[in-house]
């Protein structure tokens, strides 16, 4: 599986703007060496700016190749040759010399082909320059080049010497055997080897792939019966040579071919450089369009893919899709120059530290190995990819391969970042090899002998560790002993040494040696874990400063209140109280919850004196919240404690009175910690509603309903435990704060009809007081309340006869009050209706003299109005054809008939309005509400035309 990266970074694109296109390139020296179709050869420096443009040939440029090692550059193009026919000529520049005065550039040399003149004979396809290794260059002339051309015709033409002075050996490779003209096929490709000190010719034709001694011109061996097309063949930094075909690339030793990669593809062109392989890819693929919803059009697109391949680790480190053709692809500027047409496109590699950041995301630290040079100058650059890989194994659970890791950092790395990794007693074998290592170099320290022998220690050197004691508690003197004062820390680590002293029983050295240091925290878990003396340990922490005394009591508290519950409880109520004036407390009473899991008793000891001394403090709703939880429970034996002075504790001589004397203090508690409805709980309100339903604490239940406006839960906590007087009290008060009580007396009612019909108990005074209630306060309607009382047979008529007399009374008050009001309405609407008729039928008579809006007297021309309003016509604007001081009483009226007749054809309006009817106690009130809006109104027939 080959992995992908991005190691190049597509940085700039150049256009080309000089005249006829570019069709081979080459680079060298910092500058890039263009050759075009018109002939010119073009130099461009990193600026992207023209230095310099020659004439090289009469016509199209076809190859062009830099000199490795030198300034000069052979190109290959075409030239009007005898009877104007096209042929090919091959020239040696050196662009470091200097132009002429015309501005011209001499050619240095001009390869001559086998008939010895100017031009060579054949098409050249591809071409191949480099020094000669067996010809040492001096200072006063070129060096020895090895140039080869390989001949579409199967030949390869061979130049060898100094070509600059014309001294050099020119002779023909034929790659088919002679008089077998058939079987000739085109050399595609050339690539230059070396067999110990001399150097080899790969050849490769469509055919085959060969190898040629250059020495003795002969061929040694045919490396492959297979061939490839033209541009895909390179060679490594090694001297092997790189084919590729469209099913994989090969690579071939001098000897034979060697590895195979499985690159498919349409292959164009193949480039090597620095241990990347370069291909460059025709990819076509079809990609649908579309005419219309129903109809697509296939259209073939072309691009080409640039892959850079790292083949020592099977990486593709970039991966480019380019539209334009890709011509050729050169090295230079710590980069690659993609060359197209009409333009040229840098990708810079990144530098190393970019790369192995990549990698190190990915957590591939092999692979970063890989890339980092095995150079001295690159040591540290080693060392930190080690660190990581270790970094990574170690949390990944792997520590030996981590220390293998880590051993590689010795002289780069800080020992100590290792060893606070291993000190873990599981890893003591890897941290002991990391400590022997480090000696074994001479980089050990005093504290790394320390940790040694501490290693040594724990794998039960019994030598080693009488040592270390020794060494641990040596003192000055006679005097300094028996002042208890000790020389420690100058060659071994306190911590290290007191578990050194733990891990051999040695108690009460540790114990001495961590308090001497001043490592309260050995010292209390020496005293209290190994020593088992808990009263002198309370007796030290009652000694501390209040900011010292907290670790101990987090760490040790629980096995205090195991062995001293009394003590403990009055340590920590003092600590969670003691503070400067004005400043918080050094430590939060819930920093402490954890330690009484199994001391109740002493728990709620202490969270009353909290509770009480510290009010209004940050964790107050966690402590008022847990209070509460323990005096609700069913099997607490609370205790009462007095007399917490001077961190002293007693216990009372008697018990608290038990359950319902800690129902009354959580009563108490809830009340003062939520005062009032418009103040904030001082406790979870959610968990506080759980703790009273879980132990049936009716009381607390209704305080906290109460409290949350959830007054029909009142209610049902008072169903639930019988309770008729205060059932019956409370809906009286809530009818004097509510608006809306009828479904509470409602659901009142309800229970004590049916409740009389289950329990068989007579509640016919208490439904008579609900019924009178409801006749004065509620106004439930009274067929609502005869439905409910009918469920009950047992009812008598006595019980509900004074409130039919009532609400029969009030019910004809209402009928009598409606007709009035509907005679009132029908003499209105007769008179409107007369009004009506009298303005069509008859005439008007308008007698104002004074207009409306200035009321100044009227003169012509003026408009009246059937409302008997008159106005100057000058007085009202042009496009107004209503009075202006009636138009906003009538616009009104029309937008609420507007509004009611959308919200009656509103298609929700049906669901809406059963859903009312539905919830609503008085049904009849609803459905005359929504019959006046226009909900029920019949369609008018301009609606159906």
């Amino acid at each position: 599986m080959w992995r992908r990266f991005r190691f190049f970074e597509k940085e700039e694109k150049q256009d080309l703007d000089e005249e006829g296109e570019v069709s081979c390139a080459c680079g060298g020296r910092g500058q890039l060496v263009l050759g075009r179709t018109n002939g010119r050869v073009q130099v461009v420096d990193r600026g992207w700016k023209t230095q310099e443009t020659f004439v090289a040939h009469q016509s199209d440029v076809k190859h062009v190749q830099a000199v490795p090692g030198s300034s000069m550059v052979l190109t290959v193009g075409k030239e009007k040759g005898p009877n104007n026919a096209n042929c090919f000529a091959s020239k040696l520049w050196d662009l470091e010399q200097p132009v002429s005065k015309s501005g011209t550039r001499s050619c240095l040399q001009t390869l001559r082909g086998t008939s010895n003149n100017r031009y060579i004979d054949g098409e050249i396809n591809c071409c191949v320059v480099a020094l000669d290794p067996l010809q040492k260059p001096s200072m006063k002339q070129h060096p020895g080049l090895i140039v080869g051309m390989g001949m579409a015709n199967g030949d390869v033409l061979v130049f060898r010497g100094n070509v600059a002075r014309d001294k050099y050996q020119k002779f023909v490779l034929q790659t088919t055997p002679e008089g077998n003209a058939n079987a000739r096929t085109a050399v595609t490709g050339l690539g230059l080897g070396m067999v110990g000190q001399q150097p080899v010719l790969y050849v490769v034709t469509s055919a085959q792939t060969m190898v040629y001694d250059l020495a003795t011109r002969a061929k040694l061996h045919t490396l492959d019966d297979e061939g490839c097309e033209t541009k895909n063949v390179c060679t490594t930094d090694k001297g092997q040579l790189v084919m590729g075909r469209k099913e994989a690339v090969y690579i071939y030793e001098v000897d034979g071919r060697g590895p195979c990669f499985a690159f498919p593809g349409d292959r164009r062109l193949m480039k090597w450089w620095q241990g990347y392989l370069i291909t460059v890819d025709h990819v076509e693929e079809s990609k649908k369009l579309a005419v219309s919803n129903t109809v697509y059009e296939t259209e073939q697109q072309e691009r080409n893919d640039i892959k850079v391949y790292d083949l020592k680790n099977k990486l593709i480190v970039c991966n480019l899709k380019l539209v334009d053709e890709v011509l050729d692809v050169v090295f230079e500027w710590d980069g690659m120059v993609v060359i197209q047409k009409s333009c040229c496109l840098y990708l810079r590699e990144k530098d190393m530290a970019s790369k192995l950041e990549i990698l190190f995301q990915k957590d591939l630290y092999v692979i970063a190995l890989s890339l980092v040079p095995e150079d001295p100058s690159f040591a540290e650059v080693r060392s930190d990819v080690h660190q990581r890989y270790g970094d990574h194994l170690y949390k990944k659970g792997d520590y030996t391969g981590a220390m293998e890791q880590y051993i590689e950092t010795i002289g780069f790395l800080e020992p100590s970042y290792v060893i606070r990794k291993f000190l873990d007693a599981q890893r003591i074998s890897s941290l002991t090899l990391y400590l022997e290592k480090l000696h074994e170099k001479g980089l050990g320290g005093a504290d790394h002998t320390t940790l040694l022998l501490n290693c040594y220690t724990r794998l039960k050197d019994v030598s080693k560790l009488d040592a270390f004691i020794a060494a641990a508690t040596s003192f000055e003197d006679e005097n300094e002993r028996h002042a208890g004062k000790t020389q420690y820390g100058g060659s071994f680590d306190v911590s290290t040494a007191i578990r050194v002293l733990r891990g051999a029983e040695y108690f009460e050295h540790a114990l001495f040696l961590s308090k001497q240091a001043g490592d309260y925290d050995w010292y209390f878990r020496i005293l209290f874990d190994d020593l088992k003396r808990y009263e002198e340990g309370i007796e030290h922490i009652a000694q501390l400063e209040p900011n010292v005394r907290k670790g101990p009591l987090l760490k040790h508290g629980k096995t205090l209140l195991d062995h001293s519950p009394t003590r403990a409880t009055a340590q920590l109520m003092e600590l969670c109280t003691a503070g400067t004036e004005g400043a918080e407390p050094v430590a939060q009473a819930t920093e402490f919850l954890h330690i009484y899991i199994e001391h109740p008793q002493e728990l709620l000891v202490f969270l009353e004196f909290i509770v009480n001394t510290v009010p209004n403090s940050e964790d107050e709703n966690v402590l008022t919240t847990t209070l509460l939880e323990l005096y609700l429970a069913q099997d607490l034996e609370a205790a009462r404690m007095h007399g917490a002075q001077n961190g002293h504790v007693e216990k009372s001589t008697s018990s608290i009175a038990g359950r319902n004397e800690r129902r009354e203090k959580a009563f108490h508690l809830l009340q003062k910690a939520w005062p009032d409805d418009s103040s904030d709980p001082h406790f979870d309100s959610s968990k506080a509603l759980m703790l009273c339903q879980a132990s049936e604490f009716s009381q607390g239940l209704v305080f906290l309903y109460e409290r949350m406006g959830q007054y029909r839960e009142v209610l049902e906590v008072y169903m639930a435990d019988h309770n008729y007087r205060s059932l019956i009290d409370t809906c009286r008060r809530f009818s004097e704060s509510m608006a809306n009580t009828q479904p509470h007396w409602l659901r009142v009612l309800d229970y004590f009809v049916n409740h009389e019909c289950r329990e068989g108990k007579d509640v016919s005074a208490e439904v008579e007081e609900v019924l009178e209630c409801i006749h004065d306060k509620s106004h439930l309607p009274p067929m609502l309340v005869l439905q409910t009382l009918s469920k009950n047979k047992e009812i008598n008529m006595e019980v509900v006869r004074r409130y039919l007399s009532k609400s029969m009374d009030m019910q004809n008050r209402q009928i009598e009050e409606a007709h009035t009001e509907s005679s009132r309405l029908e003499k209105e609407t007769a008179q409107m209706e007369k009004e009506i008729k009298a303005l069509r039928t008859k005439p008007i008579l308008f007698q104002n003299n004074k207009c409306s809006a200035c009321m100044n007297p009227l003169d012509l021309p003026s408009v009246h109005f059937f409302c008997m309003h008159s106005y100057h016509q000058r007085c009202l604007e042009d496009t107004e054809a209503e009075c202006p001081i009636c138009a906003p009483l009538a616009h009104n009226v029309w937008e609420i008939q507007s509004a009611l007749a959308r919200q009656a054809s509103d298609p929700k309006s049906a669901e809406k309005f059963f859903r009312k009817l539905k919830d609503s106690s008085d049904g009849f009130s609803v459905v005359a509400e929504q019959f006046s809006r226009g909900l029920f109104a019949a369609p008018r027939m301009d609606e159906f035309t």
